[in-house]
């Protein structure tokens, strides 16, 4: 009998966690260390030089290196004595490069950039699943089905509180674009990435073309931008380029009002309504539409819109995020905004003394209001979700039987692997059947 039940737990598949061995690596640049490489401190940078080699070894194989830039990656070279790859190609400021897949896992590996680069933190990993600090990014999605055009980072978690994760959980391809890019507070866009990996998002956000500065007017937004010599026409010309690019049905933008009045975020609505109207005419910016073509937005929120209001449930267990509400969660991704938790938003999402336990808890701008500005498909009825008349693309495609999708929702036609996973679940039910069998013959046996 003790022999069924260890033939059991051997058909049982087990996952084991990528050791981190980072601590027992030797990391050096040109053949010395730096400790500032490994210090778990992502805000303390030193400068690669293009060209020079850093080389990480370990008396165990490498399957794994996450790398946290400062800005952004440089294009360069991965390699161990065997192989080479490219890597940075996409520009992520968290880059995980998957060692084993790229050039095959090692005990020594070499890498150099094209063009310097800066460099907070360099992790080397083991054998083994991926661990969940580490961030594994897709790039900007091909096609959305939600698009959020969010004025600064930490915005997506505060005044879009819940918006993420609910899409995220419903199956939903969702696209965040930023109005401003926060390039001279680096620490602002680590938190960016951290905060949207832990609310479940995996495309990488697109970051936008504006500095980030205060008014409180569209006229103050605006004088804001000349000085940074931008125009409001740079702006439209960005959020048209986006549209056209990702294709979204649904379209998310702030408060006309910017919430608590804030230029900016005026400044973004008021180009989001511009960018709509141009976004399907072939003769407005004609460089993106040479491009991507022209693109007619299926639906469009804005935040606190009066009219066709809707009314959002942030407040339901989702399963996607074992039992947390969408609320839960979003308070979880802006605690990774570490730089703001000293403004007065951290009170008002969390409440005064941290009593709030549910979305409608917040009373003043609240997250859950939002008005359908702008549809092709019809008035809501429900009023509860802004996917109403509307279809994922993914459930579209699902509809196909001929047709399937991979983890990150990319179409996989294989009937060759199809015919294989047959016969991996005909071949478990013999052994079952068989383990039965094995089961009577012990009792008969026995009596």
């Amino acid at each position: 009998m003790k022999k069924i039940v260890v033939l059991l737990l051997l058909l049982i598949p087990t996952v084991t966690l990528a050791s981190d061995i980072t601590k027992s690596s030797t990391i050096n640049i040109n053949n010395t260390s730096n400790n500032k490489l490994v210090d778990n401190n992502e805000n303390t940078y030193i400068t690669i030089n293009k060209n020079t080699e850093i080389n990480i070894s370990n008396n165990e194989n490498i399957y794994g290196i996450y790398i946290i830039y400062e800005l952004s990656s440089q294009q360069g070279t991965i390699s161990n004595e065997n192989n080479h790859a490219k890597i940075g190609e996409n520009n992520f400021l968290h880059e995980y490069i998957p060692v084993d897949k790229l050039i095959g896992s090692s005990k020594n590996i070499n890498i150099s950039y094209d063009n310097d680069v800066k460099i907070g933190e360099i992790y080397v990993l083991g054998e083994g699943e991926i661990p969940e600090y580490v961030e594994v990014w897709n790039p900007s999605c091909d096609e959305a089905d939600l698009l959020l055009f969010s004025t600064h980072s930490d915005d997506e978690q505060l005044f879009f509180l819940g918006l993420l994760p609910t899409y995220v959980a419903k199956g939903a391809s969702v696209q965040v674009v930023y109005f401003t890019n926060h390039l001279d507070n680096p620490k602002r866009l680590h938190e960016q990435l951290h905060g949207l990996y832990t609310v479940g998002i995996r495309n990488y956000p697109v970051m936008g073309i504006i500095p980030d500065a205060y008014s409180e007017s569209l006229d103050g937004a605006i004088k804001n931008l000349n000085k940074a010599n931008l125009t409001i026409d740079d702006a439209i010309k960005f959020e048209v380029e986006m549209i056209r690019r990702f294709k979204p049905l649904v379209v998310v933008g702030h408060d006309e009002n910017g919430e608590y009045s804030h230029g900016q975020h005026i400044l973004n609505t008021h180009v989001l309504k511009i960018a709509l109207e141009k976004s399907n005419n072939k003769d407005e910016e004609i460089d993106s539409y040479q491009k991507y073509g022209v693109w007619e937005v299926k639906k469009t929120y804005l935040h606190l819109y009066k009219e066709n209001q809707i009314i959002m449930d942030y407040d339901t267990p989702l399963d996607y995020f074992n039992g947390k509400t969408a609320y839960e969660v979003s308070k979880e991704g802006y605690s990774k905004h570490l730089s703001q938790q000293w403004t007065w938003f951290t009170s008002w999402i969390n409440g005064k003394n941290n009593e709030y336990t549910k979305a409608t808890d917040i009373k003043t701008y609240s997250p859950l209001e939002y008005g359908l500005y702008k549809t092709t498909v019809g008035l809501d009825v429900e009023k509860n979700d802004m996917f109403e008349n509307l279809t994922f693309r993914k459930d579209e495609i699902n509809n196909n039987d001929d047709i399937e999708l991979d983890s990150e929702n990319n179409i996989i036609i294989d009937e060759e692997n199809n015919n294989f996973n047959y016969k991996i679940v005909i071949l478990m039910s013999i052994s079952i059947i068989l383990i039965f069998i094995a089961i009577l013959g012990f009792k008969k046996r026995k009596r």
